[in-house]
């Protein structure tokens, strides 16, 4: 539960003092309220007094982005990343941008950057589902069948091979995704991973299926 301020007395705060890094709460707060204008003006008067604050940076961010500014966005968070790259909240906001333009190959590349450094921030959920193979790609998905048939159901979720780490096995295991487990699994064994591992991985989740 995000911890609840009080707003008159940080207006009367920052009002007394705009250099006051105070504005970052505020600018926070007046987005939990959805006062996007309050918050940009109160953020537009803090960076002048400190220009390379990271939260601010980041605050400014999700402003762009809900003003449909996405390019803008974009470029906020990459500079965030570029100069602090395990900036969780920055990374998970660039994955949203990148769904949003269904940029598959990015979501891919973060994704793979928070399972190294952040192995539980991320449900199935917030990863973009790849389109429908094409009919020039059904024979590499052919072969896969043998790992679907495996589990309950068809993977929901395309795993690229940058995704399939053992750590992530064990997230999709934790959150009953069974078929995609079995995926990443089959992808690890293509990559030459321990595959004594691997079989008792799969011998797990054989028995949490039944």
């Amino acid at each position: 539960m995000d911890f609840k301020f009080d707003l008159l007395k940080l207006e009367e705060v920052f009002s007394e003092n705009f250099s006051s890094t105070i504005y970052l709460l505020l600018a926070s707060e007046y987005l939990k309220n959805n006062d996007i204008g309050r918050a940009e003006t109160v953020l537009k008067i803090g960076t002048e007094h400190h220009p390379d604050n990271m939260v601010g940076k980041y605050l400014q961010a999700k402003i762009y982005l809900l003003n449909n500014e996405i390019n803008k966005s974009q470029s906020t968070l990459l500079s965030i990343l570029e100069a602090f790259p395990i900036h969780l909240k920055a990374r998970k906001l660039l994955i949203e941008i990148y769904r949003k333009r269904n940029d598959y190959k990015n979501i891919d590349k973060n994704v793979a950057i928070l399972q190294k450094h952040f192995p539980n921030s991320l449900d199935l959920s917030e990863i973009k589902v790849r389109p429908e193979a094409k009919s020039s790609e059904k024979n590499i998905e052919n072969k896969k069948n043998v790992i679907y048939e495996e589990a309950s159901e068809k993977p929901k979720v395309s795993i690229s091979e940058n995704m399939a780490t053992f750590t992530f096995v064990d997230i999709l295991v934790s959150q009953k995704h069974y078929s995609e487990a079995m995926l990443a699994l089959n992808i690890l064994e293509k990559k030459g991973r321990s595959l004594t591992r691997i079989n008792k991985k799969r011998k797990e989740i054989k028995k949490k299926i039944g």
